[in-house]
């Protein structure tokens, strides 16, 4: 179904292997199908760091057992891109697992993982793509104003129907909004018939496994935990303090009885979580000739909602909506003939603003919370299987669920403008369109040097509401009794960082890193990266990551390795003329590139995708896309780049000696001292004008000759032209081209494919506004500059 274009939206009990099914016809039509049948590349997005850590491992093993079979392909390139683990910022993976915040910042053209001036670069894999979307129902959303993770996605999906395949997958979904979105989404709905669960949950001719449900009056506790403690239990707390206050709880109640007790949350260093789940997956998995603890009981937070392969005997929760308390409950009885038993309790209250006590249902709404406890009270002592479990979500969600959809119909006009404000840069609209509740990428050092590169340093990803807790917290300590030990340098608090990109233009350029203190909590709102001071910051294997007013055990992130220190990258360059350069762009594009635009490329070609347009040419977007990469640097032929060039070649002794060598790159090695003095020398006596807008500008008679006219991709590779150094490029100034140039771009289009275009084409610095021949704010114009920008860039 997925292979022939049509998209799904899976529902499935945990464990009936949602993933794999996913996945399988990418991995087979990644080594079976020609490029042009599906898309090369895929993109999973999950609504948590844990579940993409997993399944990154798990599904890394699978894709090389695959391509055994095919030995004469190139392997899946299998990566990774989460706040903890950003290893694959540009998203050039061939399979990329991503939390929902990465993979649609990137689709907005707001990436969490790239500057501002690259912003414009990850969209172009997202609109090309396989995309599937996992535990969809967890995805953050705003129920009220019809904004969130949530929302966005369906808005976007919306528009790529019939475009590109997509598969929508949950355990726990109502049922009146699976059905709505199939309608809205024209996919398919594939859900679990009775029988077919039956199967799965007596799997190998086993009795099928079964939980009993157990409401409480009080509380959870570490006394209720081990009342009912057999083997293997798994409490989960709603807020990670109170998680860490069972914790001690219950490690003070079992010291000396032979029970070990476990705790897991967000805030570990990738290497003790990832051996903390490891030991989960062995003490508490199918396989209990594998386990070696006796006892054991796991204290932990919605880290193990989803994701992780285990099972225990009592399974403890505090009331959360129905979807969460459900895929909790997954984690219990797990495998065919087991018999479980799923704990449910209130949340603690706590005073409001007002002084008065209320239920914290925090992080959640307290609608959902309540209405779930009103159910789950009414199924006390019952065996809940699959379909009862359909039955409490209905009850529980179905309302919210149509109040979501009416919202979203309600506010699609001003979600749209906050889609193509954050498309055109506006990264402060990713908390209405991702998440309100976002986090913020936490470091601790005593100097914010120390950390070498902070994109790479270790940390931790904490909402941002909790961040501005500790700020306050932090800083009315330090107003109220100060530090009179402290050295003057170690005063701050807290500091964010800036990125700024000195010269778009001049990749050799390096970003330079401002850290700023803190002094105000709203200086927080918009922060993607803070550090803390290690003197407030506590770590160990056992508890995480806490904060703690000045200790003797400071600790402080590991640095990050700084190896992006410019905007591209710490590259070499060698002298190139402009007919060398794009004939190495046409070639490496050819090689690498192509084959990942051949599905969209043919489906543009085959239905009507502009509204009010015919469907583009046959192989529309590549012809676009070779017209960008001839014409990208034209202006880099202007007299005064040209004069500079000469100027810096002389002063490391590789002067160009044919006066019609129309060089667009140096000979540049960063770690050679004298390509920087010939840098400055050069700068001091010629400025080097901007390039990327006037490029556009010079060839776009040119690139209309080319596309034949067609407005929305004349626009889109003008834009991306315009734009191919930095996203937010709006303007040109004046340029007088060499008089080489008409002879070197007819020479760079004869590499691109283009074969008698005239150079009388190219204009000469006219009187316009640029920004009145961009993309205009048309979601499928947008889509089409930012499939091109990505792989001119």
């Amino acid at each position: 179904m997925i292979q022939s274009g049509r998209s799904v939206i899976l529902q499935a009990p945990t464990g009936a292997g949602k993933t794999r099914a996913a996945l399988a016809p990418f991995i087979e039509a990644f080594f079976q199908f020609p490029p042009e049948r599906f898309p090369k590349q895929a993109i999973y997005s999950v609504p948590m760091r844990v579940l993409a850590t997993q399944f990154t491992q798990e599904y890394s093993d699978l894709a090389d057992r695959h391509q055994r079979l095919f030995l004469e392909r190139k392997p899946i390139q299998v990566r990774i891109q989460t706040g903890e683990q950003p290893k694959d910022p540009t998203f050039v993976g061939d399979l990329i697992f991503a939390t929902i915040d990465q993979s649609l910042s990137s689709a907005l053209g707001v990436p969490y993982s790239l500057s501002l001036g690259r912003s414009n670069l990850n969209a172009g894999a997202f609109y090309a793509s396989y995309l599937i979307f996992d535990e969809f129902h967890l995805f953050p959303v705003d129920a009220k104003q019809g904004g969130g993770a949530l929302t966005t996605t369906l808005q976007l999906l919306s528009r790529l129907k019939g475009l590109i395949p997509f598969i929508l997958m949950t355990a726990t979904f109502s049922s009146g909004m699976l059905n709505e979105l199939a309608r809205r989404l024209d996919a398919e709905v594939v859900t679990v018939p009775p029988e077919e669960y039956t199967m799965i949950a007596g799997r190998g001719g086993k009795r099928p496994r079964q939980r009993t449900y157990h409401v409480h009056d009080a509380p959870i506790s570490a006394r209720a935990v081990l009342a009912a403690h057999q083997t293997r239990t798994i409490a989960i707390c709603n807020q990670v303090k109170r998680a860490q206050a069972l914790y001690e709880e219950l490690r003070q109640q079992t010291a000396g009885t032979g029970i070990e007790v476990m705790l897991l949350h967000s805030r570990f260093t990738q290497k003790d979580r990832k051996e903390k789940e490891e030991r989960l997956r062995r003490e508490f998995g199918e396989e209990r000739e594998q386990r070696q603890a006796k006892s054991m009981i796991l204290v932990a937070t919605q880290v193990v909602e989803v994701g992780l392969d285990i099972t225990s005997e009592n399974l403890h929760t505090e009331i959360a909506p129905a979807n969460a308390v459900l895929q909790r409950a997954g984690r219990c009885a797990r495998y065919p003939g087991e018999l479980g038993h799923v704990h449910i309790y209130p949340v603690p209250e706590k005073e409001d603003k007002k002084g008065n006590s209320r239920p914290d249902y925090l992080p959640y709404p307290r609608e959902l919370g309540e209405k779930a406890w009103v159910s789950f009270q009414a199924r006390d002592g019952m065996v809940i299987d699959f379909q009862e479990e359909q039955r409490i979500i209905d009850e529980v969600h179905l309302e919210s669920d149509r109040r979501l959809l009416a919202a979203m119909d309600r506010q699609a006009p001003l979600l749209w403008d906050s889609i193509y404000d954050a498309l055109a840069g506006d990264r402060s609209q990713r908390r209405t369109l991702i998440r309100k509740i976002d986090n913020i990428t936490v470091l601790a050092a005593r100097d914010p040097d120390d950390l070498g590169n902070p994109f790479q340093a270790q940390g931790f990803g904490l909402w941002r509401g909790t961040v501005r807790g500790i700020f306050q917290e932090l800083q009315e300590w330090a107003d109220a009794a100060g530090d009179p030990l402290a050295e003057p340098e170690d005063t701050w608090v807290m500091k964010t960082l800036t990125a700024v990109e000195r010269n778009p233009d001049d990749p050799t350029r390096p970003i330079e890193l401002l850290w700023q203190e803190v002094t105000d909590a709203d200086m927080l709102d918009e922060a993607s990266i803070v550090v803390i001071h290690s003197r407030f910051c506590a770590y160990d294997d056992e508890e995480g990551f806490r904060i703690r007013f000045p200790n003797e055990n400071p600790w402080a992130s590991a640095p990050g390795d700084f190896h992006i220190p410019n905007s591209q990258g710490r590259f070499s360059y060698a002298l190139e003329s402009y007919q060398e350069h794009i004939g190495n762009m046409i070639r490496i594009y050819r090689q690498c590139f192509q084959h990942r635009l051949a599905y969209v490329n043919a489906r543009l070609s085959q239905q009507r995708a502009l509204p009010g347009s015919d469907p583009l040419p046959p192989d529309g977007l590549d012809r676009a896309l070779r017209a960008a990469i001839a014409l990208h640097d034209v202006a880099k032929m202007d007299r005064r780049w040209q004069q500079w060039v000469r100027l810096y070649q002389n002063g490391i002794n590789e002067p160009i000696e044919d006066a019609d060598f129309m060089a667009v790159h140096t000979h540049w090695d960063p770690v050679d001292p004298r390509c920087e003095a010939a840098r400055e020398a050069a700068d001091r006596k010629v400025k080097r004008p901007p390039h990327a807008g006037e490029s556009a500008v010079a060839s776009a008679r040119i690139i209309a000759q080319i596309l034949d006219g067609n407005e929305p991709l004349i626009r889109a590779v003008i834009t991306a032209i315009a734009r191919h150094h930095s996203a937010s490029a709006h303007s040109f100034g004046d340029y007088a081209l060499h008089p080489a140039a008409p002879d070197a771009v007819v020479r760079a289009l004869n590499l691109a494919g283009f074969t008698q275009q005239s150079p009388d084409l190219i204009m000469q610095s006219p009187n316009i506004d640029i920004e009145d021949y961009f993309s205009e704010r048309i979601f499928w114009q947008h889509m089409l500059y930012l499939l091109i920008v990505r792989y001119l860039r």
